[in-house]
């Protein structure tokens, strides 16, 4: 029977590696992934969908975990994931090494590309705020509800995406400049519970043991990732 996962999008491109490692080491247990941003996975669980295990935001856990559709007594903290900015692949590289240049290049790209739906998303819509550049970067910005804003570089809507780093990497003919500088910077924590309705918990509990091994922790460390504990 497979394992079925609710898992924020952000570990989607280090899962290309490491659904094969897990396969490998555990043949007989099929993994079937669900990838959304998390207020999708939080809305989808509150409806009723059934899952065995959830990966998403630390506070939408702490909702899931408060409301009892995550056990608390399973939960790990599983790593912080970096938000940076991208461009297609062969254009100039912004400079985004500080605070004041990043300002200068957001208002100098023709269009940025950003999620309302994630959590990168929903923390540089406050950013924007903060900048006092919210209502002229909004004007011209190419805001999706969901999924990976590079995509929006390649098909030539956008000169810059935001998004973690590891989602960015989901898209090819990008390149990523860096994450978004001091100052700037929130990286999304991600944590992981058994859900209480699971129908195979004991191993949705392997699956989490798993997720803090150090071969695990070396792929998420290769897309920018850092284990939490």
């Amino acid at each position: 029977m497979e394992l079925t996962i609710y898992s924020a999008l952000a570990l989607s491109a280090p899962f290309n590696t490491l659904v094969a490692q897990w396969q490998s080491q555990n043949p007989d247990i099929p993994l079937a992934i669900r990838w959304h941003p998390s207020t999708i996975i939080e809305k989808e669980l509150n409806a009723g969908a059934e899952a065995d295990v959830v990966i998403a935001t630390v506070e939408t856990l702490d909702r899931l975990t408060q409301s009892g559709l995550a056990d608390a007594g399973t939960r790990i903290e599983l790593v912080d994931s970096p938000i940076g900015i991208a461009v297609r692949a062969g254009a100039a590289q912004p400079d985004i090494s500080n605070r004041e240049t990043f300002i200068q290049t957001l208002l100098a790209a023709r269009s940025v590309a950003w999620s309302e739906a994630g959590a990168s998303g929903v923390w540089f819509s406050q950013l924007l705020k903060q900048l006092n550049i919210d209502t002229e970067l909004r004007a011209r910005g190419t805001v999706i509800p969901a999924g990976f804003t590079a995509e929006q570089l390649v098909k030539g809507n956008a000169d810059l995406a935001v998004q973690q780093i590891s989602e960015l990497l989901m898209v090819e003919g990008i390149e990523v400049v860096g994450p978004l500088p001091a100052g700037t910077q929130q990286a999304i924590s991600l944590s992981a519970a058994v859900l209480s309705h699971a129908r195979q918990p004991e191993r949705a509990q392997s699956f989490l043991t798993w997720l803090k091994t150090p071969s695990v922790t070396d792929v998420f460390n290769r897309f920018g990732m850092d284990r939490r504990d």
